[in-house]
């Protein structure tokens, strides 16, 4: 792509104010999530505090299933995709939807019996618009990051959080063995509502105006790579946050579910945050490439600023804060909290590695390490769970995390001293981390010229061999 196609927004810098707000919206997120479990444990019996968590942990797995990981698709395509962002967004939403329905048919029917759910039709017809209903949920958040209109998805994402604390008690006295799943579902329809309304009205017209016909795409082979690599990465992730609570209310039972659940979301949050940096970066680096290897080394430094102190918060004060829930959750709770930020440095590594590998284009690498990951974790936790509790979780977590970081870590050490040296990147990236302009095989919506070629095209065949020649230099040297 040339800078005669770039977009008029392209030069503006938004990375600081993306990444508050999504750290901001995720931190805000934790807090009022623990609140929620906090507040039902106080107001329902163990068991249903147990059961609520495993439908909302399959849930939130079958949503991930048809998700697509459009939560890294779109702040790589649509901002750039310009005056088509509105059919790449129409074609997540369809395609997301549209797999969520056939994931809950088949959980639902074909899985076998789930004793955490509740008996009959009707509540297995509200289990299934739960999980569509999640799914849209989860892409508008997507798509708000990709066309940087990041500052309305904490407020989206607060709004939810209290809405689903005010209603516990109302399902408590209402309707208490499904007054945890109801009260997580209910703001969610309303959020889906208001959101989407402002983003296809809004955010999306406004954008495609400003395009006024520009856009890039890149070829469609480079983006069927990326989407299956990143949602196969995407579907290990979400089993690797999801299935442990579902595997500890199959071997230890609902109470020990409810015990399991506050630190396992707590300790694992850590992880969206660090990604919150990360997609800010993507995002920003997909439409403003000259400056990518600052913005990398400034999201290290911001991340590091969260990190430290949020470790040393979570160790220390694990026994404290789980006291608030009970003695039986400081008790069951608080080695497991322990154990998971404990892990926080070596996610921290995994996640840059990962940063690296999409910056690049590296979808096998980003594919493998989340892969990885998620195998050892599961593998462990299954084996751990009999033999420590619900702490066996927490330590299967440290080991995967940390056995992957260390492979990755020498890894990550040259890419960050020396962007331009880093190893086997792809020759058609969107964006490498070294400051280069965009490489010129993408395809390029610009309006034709009035010889009916392309613009600039000569110009982006001379840019496309300057790219070639400076990568044979680097790899020779």
């Amino acid at each position: 792509m040339t800078s005669g196609t770039e977009l008029p927004d392209a030069q503006s810098d938004r990375f600081v104010r993306s990444s508050f707000a999504l750290v901001s919206g995720n931190a805000t997120g934790v807090v009022l999530g623990v609140t929620f479990w906090a507040v039902a444990a106080r107001l329902y019996p163990a068991k249903d505090v147990g059961s609520g968590a495993a439908e909302i942990a399959a849930m939130t797995f079958l949503g991930g299933v048809a998700y697509l990981n459009l939560g890294t698709v779109f702040p790589r395509f649509l901002y750039p995709a310009g005056a088509m962002a509105g059919t790449v967004l129409r074609a997540g939403y369809a395609a997301s939807v549209s797999i969520a329905f056939v994931a809950g048919i088949v959980f639902l029917t074909l899985t076998g019996n789930h004793p955490f759910l509740q008996p009959g039709i009707l509540w297995a017809l509200f289990f299934l618009v739960a999980v569509l209903l999640w799914v849209v949920f989860t892409i508008e958040d997507a798509a708000l990051v990709g066309l940087r209109a990041t500052v309305w998805v904490p407020v989206e994402n607060t709004s939810f959080s209290i809405g689903k604390i005010l209603l516990l008690p109302v399902f408590a006295t209402v309707a208490p063995r499904s007054g945890v799943f109801t009260s997580w579902i209910l703001p969610v329809t309303i959020c889906i509502a208001l959101v989407n309304l402002y983003l296809f009205r809004r955010v999306l017209p406004a954008h495609v105006r400003q395009s006024a016909g520009r856009g890039v795409l890149p070829e469609r082979r480079v983006i069927t790579s990326v989407v299956l690599g990143e949602y196969l990465g995407g579907l290990s992730f979400m089993a690797m946050t999801s299935l442990p609570t579902l595997m500890v209310i199959g071997q230890l039972g609902k109470v020990q579910a409810a015990y399991f659940q506050t630190p396992w979301l707590a300790g694992t949050s850590f992880d969206s945050l660090l990604f919150s940096f990360a997609t800010s970066l993507i995002v920003e680096a997909s439409v403003r490439p000259a400056s990518s290897t600052a913005t990398v080394r400034r999201a290290v430094h911001l991340a590091i600023r969260f990190l430290v102190p949020g470790l040393v918060v979570l160790f220390v004060g694990a026994p404290y804060f789980l006291r608030i829930l009970g003695p039986a959750y400081e008790a069951n709770g608080t080695t497991l909290l322990r154990l998971v930020a404990v892990t926080l440095p070596f996610m921290a590594v995994n996640v840059l590695y990962v940063t690296f590998a999409r910056l690049a284009r590296r979808v096998r690498r980003v594919l493998s390490i989340q892969v990885s990951i998620a195998a050892i974790v599961l593998t462990l936790a299954s084996v751990f769970l009999g033999h420590f509790g619900v702490a066996g979780v927490g330590l299967a977590f440290l080991i995967g995390q940390g056995a992957v970081s260390l492979v990755v870590f020498p890894s990550v050490v040259r890419q960050y001293r020396r962007p331009d040296m880093a190893p086997s990147y792809s020759s058609d990236a969107t964006l490498v981390a070294r400051g280069s302009r965009r490489p010129a095989d993408q395809v390029d919506l610009a309006p034709p010229g009035a010889d009916g070629s392309t613009t600039d095209k000569t110009a982006s065949w001379s840019a496309s061999a300057r790219w070639t020649a400076w990568r044979r230099r680097h790899q020779r040297g």
